[in-house]
């Protein structure tokens, strides 16, 4: 990845809709490659084109980390079902006090509570399950990219 991709990823990420033109102008080069580079990027599998909807918009008010304890050697099928819950957003195995963390947006406290009591507890293989409810969010964020720092 050279400068030239970084900068097509960076402007992006600022602005998923920005031109290729405009992206073209800023890097002196001609909208064809900005749009070959784009497309092989995307080829690669290191940018993805998404909407990112605001749940709090659609008044999902109850977002939540869950921890999830499972027994020895069920981690990958817990996690298989676990991420087909339309509530869970982001899902992860950690090597901690938890075998794996969810991050799910359910609408309010019945709506949570029978995510975890009557879904994600009882799936085979789920030892224990602890709710964390997120009261403020201080960073919410899909940039990310500490190796995209152009040369100065």
């Amino acid at each position: 990845m050279d400068d030239l991709d970084k900068l097509i990823l960076q402007t992006l990420q600022e602005d998923g809709r920005t031109p290729f033109t405009q992206i073209a102008k800023q890097a002196g080069v001609s909208e064809t490659t900005i749009r070959s580079r784009y497309r092989n990027l995307v080829d690669e599998g290191i940018v993805r084109c998404v909407g990112i909807v605001d749940p709090y918009a659609l008044s999902f008010q109850a977002p939540v980390l869950i921890g999830v304890s499972v027994e020895s050697g069920k981690v990958d099928p817990v996690a298989r079902a676990i991420a087909d819950l339309p509530e869970v957003s982001y899902l992860v195995m950690t090597l901690g006090r938890f075998d794996l963390m969810i991050e799910a947006f359910c609408r309010d406290l019945p709506h949570l509570t029978h995510l975890v009591t009557q879904q994600v507890s009882l799936i085979p293989g789920v030892r224990a399950t602890e709710t964390l409810m997120i009261a403020r969010s201080y960073k919410l964020t899909y940039r990310w990219s500490p190796t995209l720092e152009l040369e100065t």
